[in-house]
């Protein structure tokens, strides 16, 4: 019988979770406080991260989650001692997916893994998206590099390095982590032993690998040899089963895995598999002796689950918390009093390594000022619409310009809404907002000219259309893909998509016109520089004081008929009074003497009266593209720049 609960979106500071109190307390001394733990503590305890995707600094823009990865690391601290006080065991455990999400993520990813190397998690597992790069395969795996860190605590259950002579696992098949505590085994006799987890690190069927890895069936892998040996106890004895799982909580695979444990271990076997992958926060009761749990993604969430090593009782009882990545809740958690610090001296160690990262990569560099908050998952129609401002405003001013002629109509983008991760705030936008707000960088391409709008039509469906098949956890009221421009059907027209999509929009397009098309990479630019340039022309901070220019300019931006007469009728008027008022003044005796005296009257022609109107200054600067802007990617070269010197710093 499978039970699932959903949780979403529950990340207020002071939600303070039922379950806390169905527990009770458990008290616990730290140094000289006395402080009340309000978790469900049991036997074996587990901590658990995942999907951060290089979000160790926190959420600057979210007060609700202000906790950054220093107040995690002391939250594990000042929990470790609560256990250890109760004599219970916890473990600590990263279930993937660390790389692609911030301005600290890069390829490789240098700044980011000497951070998460301050965590100290007993067991990691891979995700997908160590897999996308050789070059992040390659620095993690190199010699007492990031996977040798771990000691054996990096597992990689199915996932094989692809080397010249050899493919074996990027990391350990399995580990056996032991506990410091003993329980009381009633398998054998209420004998006092310590506890041993057995645990494996699993991915899904993940096709997207780079070629320096392989990433074999998990169905394949439970029948395997080493596994089903590992299993039956021939490697070591064990009390528990912990499955890293970088899959849903709910993914059919989580039950090929539970079948054979059972199979080979029977029914009562306690087995936690720790989910992850889809961002959310899930829980399933799989059986009476086993759980699968999600915990969230991004840093929001700091996952809990506990239980029982009883083996006569009827059930392992589970417990799960999901605890907000709040430091008002971390320390309500603990029991930490308002007035007391939740951070330790190794935390805040973290939290500054993290800020020295960010300063030394250039993150901090501003771009432009926001008007408003964008939403990633608003729908295209809805004014504060992540996509729809991007598809309908800076793809059409940026990418579809015509050097000061409008924008043209005959272009159209086509691209996923997977490329865009989080909201873009309101305010002051810095390099890691973009960067955090787009993580991929996707290079824009060319696919082909003369495409009729009815076999655009024909290929993608109707443009912009959320139908019952385009529903997406991620983007629930976005479309499967998204259209920049308008589609007639008897225009002819350019398209354009994204490195990630361009395959896949050639090949839809050739099945529909028979022709074929080469995606061409468009040299320097990129879905950032599009923000980039945008930004800059549209979105300063310190906009320029008027100074009187302004006004004028903005009347002669758009002529019309009757802005040109009603000028031309005030300069007349202005001339014909001039000229009355010069004949009623002016002697009939009165002439110019010399042409010295000529020359000293006509002296604001000459160029002593110009310094104001040298040509080094932009006097008129109407609509002038800035000189760093769309094809200058003066962002990049900051942060490149900026990741080169640091670089230095690290190598």
């Amino acid at each position: 019988m499978r039970i699932l609960s959903i949780s979403i979106s529950m990340r207020s500071p002071w939600f303070t979770i039922p379950a806390f109190l169905a527990t009770g307390f458990v008290s616990f001394a730290c140094g000289t406080l006395s402080l009340e733990l309000s978790l469900p503590i049991q036997d074996v305890n587990i901590l658990v991260l995942t999907d951060v995707h290089s979000w160790v600094a926190g959420h600057v823009h979210e007060p609700s989650l202000d906790a950054d990865y220093g107040h995690v690391l002391s939250f594990y601290e000042k929990l470790l001692e609560a256990c250890n006080s109760q004599e219970k065991d916890l473990f600590f455990v990263m279930n993937g997916d660390f790389i692609d999400g911030t301005g600290l993520s890069t390829y490789p990813p240098v700044h980011l893994t000497p951070i998460l190397e301050k965590m100290p998690w007993d067991a990691l597992n891979i995700g997908n998206h160590e897999l996308y790069k050789n070059s992040t395969v390659h620095y993690i795996t190199r010699e007492n590099g990031f996977v040798d860190h771990w000691n054996g605590g990096y597992l990689t259950s199915n996932t094989l390095l692809v080397e010249t002579n050899e493919t074996r696992p990027i990391g350990e098949r399995y580990k056996f982590m032991t506990g410091s505590f003993g329980f009381n085994d009633s398998r054998n006799g209420n004998m006092q032993k310590n506890s041993t987890i057995l645990t494996f690190g699993f991915l899904y069927n993940f096709l997207g690998h780079c070629k320096m890895t392989i990433v074999e069936k998990v169905e394949e892998v439970v029948e395997s040899e080493w596994f089903q040996a590992v299993l039956q106890g021939k490697e070591g004895d064990f009390d528990a089963i912990v499955v890293l799982a970088h899959m849903a909580a709910n993914d059919p695979l989580t039950d090929i895995i539970l079948d054979k444990i059972r199979e080979i271990r029977g029914d009562t076997m306690p087995v936690v598999l720790i989910t992850g992958h889809t961002h959310k926060r899930m829980n399933v009761t799989l059986d009476a002796y086993s759980e699968s749990f999600e915990a969230g993604r991004f840093l929001d969430t700091v996952g809990f689950v506990s239980f029982s090593l009883n083996a006569s009782a009827s059930n392992a009882n589970f417990r799960h918390e999901f605890i907000d990545a709040n430091i008002k809740v971390m320390k309500n958690v603990l029991g930490v009093p308002e007035t007391d610090t939740l951070v330790t001296p190794k935390g805040r160690e973290l939290t500054e390594m993290i800020k020295v990262s960010q300063e030394a990569t250039g993150l901090f560099v501003e771009m432009g000022c926001s008007p408003k908050t964008y939403f990633l998952s608003n729908g295209l129609d809805k004014e504060d619409s992540l996509w729809g401002f991007y598809a309908d405003t800076v793809i059409r001013e940026q990418l579809f310009s015509e050097q000061g002629r409008g924008f043209s109509t005959q272009k159209l983008l086509i691209q996923n809404p997977g490329g865009f991760r989080y909201n873009l705030f309101q305010g002051v936008v810095n390099v890691n907002d973009l960067v955090s707000m787009s993580p991929y960088n996707d290079t824009i391409y060319k696919i082909g000219t003369g495409i009729k709008g009815s076999e655009f039509i024909e290929a993608f469906g109707e443009p912009n259309l959320v139908g019952a098949n385009d529903h997406n956890p991620f983007h629930s009221e976005l479309p499967s893909m998204i259209v920049s421009g308008i589609v007639e059907k008897n225009k002819l027209y350019e398209v354009y998509s994204v490195d990630f999509d361009q395959e896949y929009v050639a090949t839809q397009l050739e099945s529909i016109t028979e022709r074929t098309f080469l995606p061409t990479p468009m040299e320097g630019i990129t879905t950032n520089t599009l923000w980039n340039a945008y930004m800059e022309e549209n979105w300063s901070c310190n906009p320029k004081e008027d100074t009187g220019w302004g006004a004028i300019l903005e009347f002669f931006e758009e002529f019309t008929v009757m802005k040109i007469i009603a000028f031309l009728l005030s300069f007349m008027v202005v001339l014909f009074f001039g000229w009355m008022f010069l004949c009623r003044n002016v002697q009939p005796t009165q002439k110019f003497g010399t042409i010295d005296a000529a020359d000293d009257d006509l002296s604001y022609f000459d160029e002593s009266g110009m310094g104001e109107f040298s040509e080094e200054e932009d006097v008129f600067p109407i609509g002038s593209p800035p000189q760093q802007s769309l094809r200058g990617n003066s962002y990049q070269s900051i942060y490149q720049q900026k990741l080169a010197e640091s670089e230095a710093t690290f190598a």
